[in-house]
């Protein structure tokens, strides 16, 4: 289930400068306000035959960038130029969500940003958004980069849609959160897989935990593309994110009508 949430921007108190990079002080805020409701999201999980886990690789939700309708960038800061912002958030579970969220969110104050500069946000309202058709082959647009990445034997190496083996790995994401949340392997009797880019990638390089001893950089790309899954795995990664660092506030897609 996808939520568009509406967010008036309170500039009165910390003004309305975000970090370029601020994907990740957007996602601990959303984590922390659902870790607040521990209770409330143990028992929808459970009603909804999951396991009651936040803190894991794979998670149950993604969200998207925010889309602000006039910003300007200075340097790595982003001057908020409108009064409203956007934000979209998916859930795999159904059963009870739209009541979770409201409860959770609705009414609330999302306080985003760096040492340096933050934005006191409020949640004027939620909107249900209709869930697409899934079907074999879909088209998609990235919401926030989408990132994929190679195990080393001493970390990671991200990988863009130029390498040999980025469909590969992709297509192995996807099948590890199927096996994660339901516990069983994908029917390869079921499986088809191909993968097309309707646009040119553009990288993202975004910084999480800026300004302090544990600064990294994740490299992403947003683009166009077209993608032929079972339709159940659309499901899927639509609603949990597509990629890896889905947790950071990576992977969120939409369909490209």
């Amino acid at each position: 289930m996808r939520f568009k949430l509406i967010l008036s921007v309170k500039a009165d108190r910390y003004g309305a400068v975000l970090p370029v990079s601020y994907q990740y002080e957007l996602s601990s805020c959303i984590h922390r306000k659902l870790s607040d409701n521990m209770d409330l999201c143990g028992t929808w999980l459970s009603q909804n035959g999951f396991m009651p886990e936040l803190s894991t690789r794979y998670r149950l939700f993604s969200l998207s960038n925010f889309y602000i309708p006039r910003i300007r960038v200075e340097e790595d800061r982003l001057y908020i130029l409108a009064r409203r912002v956007q934000l979209w958030m998916s859930f795999l579970p159904e059963r009870g969500t739209e009541e979770l969220v409201r409860q959770i969110f609705l009414g609330q104050t999302l306080l985003i940003g760096d040492r340096y500069s933050k934005v006191e946000f409020v949640v004027d309202d939620i909107v249900p958004m209709p869930e697409p058709e899934y079907r074999y082959t879909m088209e998609y647009l990235s919401l926030s980069p989408l990132v994929f990445f190679n195990v080393l034997e001493n970390g990671i190496e991200y990988i863009g849609p130029d390498s040999p083996e980025y469909r590969d790995v992709m297509l192995n994401t996807i099948l590890d959160k199927y096996h994660y949340f339901y516990r069983k392997e994908f029917p390869l009797d079921e499986l088809r897989f191909e993968f097309d880019l309707l646009t040119p990638p553009k990288r993202k390089g975004i910084f999480i935990k800026r300004y302090t001893v544990d600064e990294s950089k994740t490299i992403g790309y947003m683009y166009k593309f077209r993608l032929t899954l079972n339709p159940v795995l659309h499901k899927l990664i639509y609603n949990t994110g597509f990629g890896e660092k889905i947790s950071l506030g990576f992977g969120c897609i939409e369909e490209r009508r």
